[in-house]
């Protein structure tokens, strides 16, 4: 029976009465808005370090072909990227203000290795095309610090005439950061192409690298202080061990450009963390069949 002037009537959580949950409150809200404040600084900055495009060639020239080619994807395991390359005829190389029609019969020769030359016959629309560009160096091993290098020209003809030209470099693929050097003259410009993993990649591998290593020590802490205890085999705290020895194996899948295995990430992190996680679990499996199959095991169980 409910004590006089005791309400019989739950309490609800809400609003709390201590002011040691209203600080834990305030201060987890400080902690989440200070956290998405510097993530959008964060995402700024990263924005901020990619270049949009670059210009090079006959840029002053009324009559000129202009060719722009966006970097849409570097395929770093191929040691290659795949440009789209557009190309629009101005003044009197095309027949109209939209310049996607060419008067007379242009020919861009380019230095790819898949498509030397882009042909476009007169009077018909041009279309874009994706084409191949191989890199001088750089090594997918070097994840997450390889960086690329090769070059990239152009030249027009206009009814086996030179015409002057323009190039524009997008940079399109969210991965890299481009770092362009104009290179060639206003007939055959080009760009010496330079190109590097975003900060944003740098970021999650970095924090790959900090929750790696703190998981695998975490399980090699508990394996010592079951072995320490005497703990025979404790079933829970094994799966636990097995989960992460899994649960590090999908994580790095995770990784930005899904690099292959054997790169600079597994040798430095990946393959330790494993380890130490494997040796574990088989510490914990030894130690603790000793003390399960001990004398004084033996002794409780009969």
């Amino acid at each position: 029976m409910a004590k006089t002037g005791q309400s019989t009537r739950a309490r609800w959580w809400w609003p709390p009465d201590h002011p040691r949950t209203w600080i834990a409150l305030g201060a987890a809200l400080l902690i989440m808005t200070a956290a998405t404040l510097l993530g959008l600084l964060l995402s700024g900055l990263d924005r901020g370090g990619r270049h949009g495009a670059f210009d090079t060639g006959a840029l002053t020239a009324t009559d000129a072909v202009e060719v722009q080619a966006a970097i849409i994807r570097v395929n770093a395991v191929s040691d290659d990227m795949e440009v789209r390359v557009s190309v629009f005829a101005h003044g009197r190389y095309g027949t109209d203000e939209s310049g996607v029609t060419p008067v007379q019969d242009l020919t861009v020769e380019t230095t790819s290795l898949n498509k030397a030359v882009l042909t476009f016959p007169a009077g018909q629309r041009m279309v874009v095309q994706d084409v191949l560009f191989d890199f001088d160096t750089g090594e997918i091993a070097d994840y997450p610090f390889d960086r690329y290098a090769t070059s990239m020209h152009f030249a027009a003809t206009v009814a086996g005439r030179p015409a002057p030209t323009i190039l524009q470099v997008i940079d399109s693929d969210p991965g890299f950061v481009t770092r362009a050097i104009p290179s060639g003259d206003t007939t055959a410009p080009g760009f010496d192409l330079q190109l590097r993993r975003t900060r944003g990649t740098f970021a999650m591998v970095w924090m790959m690298y900090v929750v790696m290593w703190a998981l695998a020590l975490s399980v090699l802490t508990g394996a010592l202080v079951i072995g320490r205890m005497r703990a025979g085999l404790p079933w829970p705290a094994l799966g636990w061990m097995a989960a992460s020895l899994f649960a590090l194996a999908g994580y790095r899948g995770t990784a930005p450009g899904s690099p292959p295995i054997g790169c600079l990430l597994d040798y430095t992190v990946f393959l330790w963390a494993e380890a130490i996680v494997a040796f574990s679990m088989v510490y914990v499996v030894v130690r603790g069949s000793r003390v399960e199959l001990g004398p004084s095991a033996a002794a409780e169980r009969s």
